[in-house]
């Protein structure tokens, strides 16, 4: 019997006119069409300590609260990352 696939938490946190940000937020809806995950963005202007850890690295990405990609992420690299994880969860 087959387990139900619990989609992915993506956590990117980014900020407004961050260009780099909106390269890697559509990366990640490309990939959501093939792999189940959740997308939440985190604006980092709304809280000052995350602000200040991340003000010069965003794009920053977190998949299932676990910091993966700071400042660049390919698709491919999430692609690899996700199917990763996945063959974990099914050892």
């Amino acid at each position: 019997m087959e387990q139900e696939i619990r989609p992915f938490r993506i956590t990117l946190y980014t900020k407004e006119r961050c260009s780099l940000c909106d390269d890697v937020k559509e990366r990640v809806n490309r990939v959501a069409k093939d792999i189940p995950l959740q997308l939440e963005l985190f604006d980092i202007t709304t809280d000052e300590a995350i602000f200040e850890k991340y003000k010069w690295l965003i794009p920053v990405v977190h998949i299932d609260g676990e910091e993966v990609f700071v400042s660049k992420m390919a698709e491919l690299w999430l692609r690899r990352e996700l199917d990763k994880r996945r063959d974990l969860k099914s050892e």
